[in-house]
């Protein structure tokens, strides 16, 4: 049987999504893989539609899984997971679906965000101190913007990755919104997939080219000469969090 989950996440104390030789209680793949196979007693694979980095967040991550034929609802996985999670990591939804159903292979775009506690906001965090960057600079807002506007469309973000070596690194950056409100900026960004580390190279790069450190033509720069030399800083993951994964169904 297979089953489609929809979870949330606080990531901060977690080393991202995917398990690792090194780090497996410590993501969130592990945690769930782990309580698996206390209960059905043999290995099973947890897919998410994105691996995101350790420290990042989800409001809305895809999973599935496929247990044995048992007379088990997806009710009961529901009751019996929710048991055993810890605190930081919640289920909003399961279902049972089509056996072909991969959270990764069916997901069409994904959506971050990231948040910017800006220097000249009224107060400091509180609540959202662990949530949020906090700028010790005023960032020119109109100026990300229009840096963002070139980052939009399909363009090969080899410079925007940690990863030496990557099989295809031309993505469709679908949007790139750049929001201000009373205490934040807000940067959301859709595409059909992320590199590793892209989504927090891009903030950086927007970071810098708010505060003045980088010229708005790095952009095109780093386009061109394909090197990382020509963007920014990978932005803190303590402040992003996947807010959103768009798939489609299973065709028959």
């Amino acid at each position: 049987m297979n089953y489609k989950m929809i979870i949330a996440y606080d990531g901060r104390r977690y080393k991202g999504f995917k398990k690792t030789k090194a780090y497996d209680d410590l993501t969130i793949q592990g945690k769930f893989e782990t309580l698996l196979f206390k209960r059905y007693k043999q290995s099973i694979e947890v897919i998410s539609a994105v691996n995101t980095d350790a420290g990042v967040h989800a409001h809305e991550q895809l999973i599935n899984f496929k247990v044995p034929e048992t007379e088990n609802k997806a009710s009961e996985i529901l009751a019996y997971c929710e048991q055993y999670l810890p605190d930081d990591i919640v289920i909003l939804s399961i279902e049972k679906v089509d056996e072909r159903f991969h959270s990764r292979y069916l997901t069409k775009s994904v959506t971050y965000q990231y948040r910017l506690w800006k220097k000249d906001a009224i107060n400091r965090p509180l609540f959202e101190r662990h949530y949020v960057n906090v700028m010790k600079e005023v960032l020119d807002v109109q100026l990300m913007q229009k840096a963002a506007s070139l980052l939009v469309g399909e363009h090969d973000f080899i410079a925007f990755t940690t990863r030496n070596k990557v099989k295809n690194s031309v993505k469709n950056l679908m949007e790139l919104n750049v929001e201000e409100t009373d205490h934040e900026i807000l940067i959301t960004m859709t595409a059909n997939s992320f590199l590793v580390n892209m989504e927090r190279l891009i903030v950086g790069t927007l970071i810098q080219i708010g505060s003045g450190q980088r010229k708005i033509d790095c952009v095109q720069r780093a386009f061109e000469s394909k090197d990382r030399e020509n963007v920014g800083h990978k932005a803190m993951a303590e402040a992003m969090s996947l807010v959103k994964v768009n798939y489609g169904a299973v065709v028959k």
